[in-house]
């Protein structure tokens, strides 16, 4: 859904207020779990799990960032197609190449690439190092709490 005409006054916030311009690096990113491509859905989902995460994301030494998987993924490309996890990869199962925002890209295009692209998690990059991810929760939290 493209928030372009959205009524975002509704939910409490001023599309005006400052805060909507603050660099994604100056939010509290949340720490990502990192797995490789190799690496089963099984230990994601236990990473997750433990982690109380909804996602992974799926790094390769050559390329950084070339994947999430999400509790969807496990629910659509894995039980409901009644796979077994520890004996597939991510590789196989994950969303590939995710949108990434850079660390000094506005919040307003993070809430924007959220509604557009339906994620609830993006990763931020340094150039291409992955240094944390935000969560819709985290978002809404540091809008309510300004």
């Amino acid at each position: 859904m493209d928030l372009a005409g959205l009524d975002v006054t509704a939910w409490g916030v001023d599309p005006d207020d400052p805060q909507l311009s603050r660099p994604l690096a100056d939010l509290p990113l949340k720490q990502p779990i990192v797995l490789s491509p190799q690496a089963s859905a099984g230990e994601a989902i236990e990473r997750m799990r433990d982690g109380h995460e909804g996602c992974v994301f799926v790094e390769d030494d050559s390329e950084g960032i070339v994947g999430v998987f999400t509790e969807r993924d496990v629910t659509v490309r894995i039980a409901a197609r009644g796979r077994d996890p520890k004996r597939t990869l991510l590789e196989d199962v994950m969303t590939r190449q995710p949108t990434a925002l850079q660390k000094d890209d506005p919040l307003s295009w993070a809430l924007h690439r959220m509604g557009v692209d339906g994620h609830r998690h993006i990763p931020i990059l340094d150039d291409r190092r992955l240094i944390g991810f935000l969560s819709i929760r985290t978002v809404l939290r540091a809008l309510l709490e300004a």
